[in-house]
């Protein structure tokens, strides 16, 4: 039954059970999305219990489609006490002279959750234990299987079967070798990144450290600092009552070593000693508590092959399938574009044809995550390897890119629109040309997003809404 981007199916209405492995933003959107259209759902972490662990992360505007239509858009009211308010990101040089004000129009408030991880995670799993979703966590999946009537999980020697299995299970993915029959290591992006969350009071306390605190009460701040092969980002989150900060750097350790360290405030200041900036902001950094300091690789693996398994009932989504930089400032969203999408295939192609479902759901996909992709390391480029001369003349060159393309899309809708074109060669074995990405040959790496707004130039399929006086896009 077609019950569109905006409507709710009755528990258990299609039949179809799936099981859904890690909990994290992507996870958690598919045990909703998927409880949402109809489908029973079990819902498995590793962990024993979820909690509001991580840092800083950001939900862009096409991602912010989905929540803002979890009941009836309670989940986004819910949200807005958690996130943080920024309206620019200030970049600067490693001296501390102001380039641009980036806009954050697609991200900050009134478009996006730019927030902790821990926080956003919660409001979702909080809303999925309302929805009935059936979680069984503190379980390590040993083993996937598929048959041609049922795929499934092997927890501590139990055999746990469903209609399909839709992995979430990130970067060190145990589903990808199931998938492919092989599992090549992730190698490094060349890049390690120090990050830290932590409460301002002592910061506020501080003479040497308030200054990232002015004006953080009406909106709060984000910094960024750049430099060759590396660049510093600090900011405040919930009006300045707490302090992100992150440090992106050459990482020289192989990929064999451990992927995450506790991080040291010193060696993270070492990348940093020779910037004239660092006597600012080395007492702010020092303000972190140690616990609070994490090291961790940045790795990457290249597109895979597929993202469906031989037998059609095991799908890989999020980092699980395309490992995101962030500078991408879309790997949370396109995990969710993935949840969302593949929850209505599933209600689509129904419970007789689950191998169409997930393969329909890699057909709309697949391009456009795989883009998106790109666009994080040719970011990550231009502060790193910076074209001063080209910066000297349009500063604009060192933003984020915010095209329409991206933070306008509603993935929802376009799985509703598309599904039957793209199952269609799916049964052909044709190949599909999807219109949620530029044109070949067209410029990718746009900033028309708030142009976009500002002429109405939206899907006809997405309502304007409004908060105050601040127009949403979703």
């Amino acid at each position: 039954m077609d019950q569109g981007p905006d409507k709710q199916a009755a528990p258990g209405s299609s039949g179809i059970t799936v099981i859904i492995v890690g909990l994290g933003l992507g996870g958690l959107t598919a045990a909703i999305e998927c409880r949402r259209k109809g489908h029973n759902v079990i819902a498995i972490d590793k962990q024993k219990e979820l909690k509001p662990i991580g840092d800083s992360i950001g939900i862009a505007n096409n991602a912010a489609f989905i929540v803002r239509r979890w009941a009836d858009g309670a989940v986004d009211r819910r949200l807005q006490a958690v996130i943080a308010h920024p309206d620019v990101m200030a970049i600067y040089d490693n001296k501390g002279e102001l380039l641009v004000n980036s806009d954050l129009s697609g991200y900050g408030r009134g478009y996006g959750y730019p927030a902790h991880r821990g926080d956003l995670a919660m409001a979702f799993y909080e809303h999925a234990k309302e929805l009935g979703v059936t979680f069984r966590l503190g379980h390590q999946v040993l083993e996937y299987f598929e048959t041609d009537t049922e795929a499934g999980v092997v927890l501590d020697g139990q055999r746990v079967t469903a209609d399909c299995v839709v992995a979430a299970d990130g970067i060190h993915s145990k589903a990808r070798g199931a998938v492919l029959g092989t599992d090549p290591a992730p190698h490094s992006s060349g890049y390690a990144m120090y990050r830290s969350w932590f409460d301002a009071g002592e910061v506020a306390a501080d003479p040497e450290t308030r200054w990232i605190l002015d004006g953080a009460e009406q909106n709060d701040v984000t910094k960024l600092y750049l430099g060759q092969d590396i660049h510093v980002m600090v900011g405040t989150a919930k009006l300045g009552k707490e302090i992100f900060w992150m440090c992106t750097h050459k990482d020289v350790y192989d990929v064999s070593e451990s992927w995450s360290y506790p991080g040291k405030i010193d060696d993270a200041l070492e990348y940093i000693k020779d910037w004239p900036i660092t006597a600012k902001l080395e007492p702010l950094l020092r303000k972190t508590p140690a616990e609070r300091l994490i090291d961790f690789k940045l790795l990457w693996r290249d597109p895979l092959p597929t993202w469906v398994s031989a037998g059609g009932r095991l799908v890989v989504i999020g980092d699980a399938a395309h490992a995101f930089l962030p500078t991408s400032g879309q790997g949370a969203a396109q995990a969710m574009e993935d949840a969302a999408t593949v929850a209505i295939c599933l209600e689509q192609a129904g419970k007789h044809d689950i191998p169409l479902a997930l393969r329909t759901m890699q057909a709309l996909r697949y391009r456009r995550a795989t883009l998106m992709q790109q666009i994080g390391f040719e970011t990550r480029n231009q502060w790193h390897q910076t074209d001063w001369e080209a910066v000297k003349k349009d500063a604009t060159l060192l933003e984020i890119p915010r095209p329409s393309w991206v933070f306008l899309h509603d993935s929802q809708a376009y799985a509703y629109d598309e599904f039957a074109r793209a199952a269609d060669t799916v049964r052909r074995g044709t190949e599909y040309t999807p219109t949620n990405i530029p044109d070949a040959g067209v410029f990718h790496r746009t900033m028309d997003f708030h142009s976009a707004i500002a002429q109405q130039a939206r899907p006809t399929n997405v309502p304007t809404q409004r908060a105050g006086d601040k127009i949403l896009v979703g």
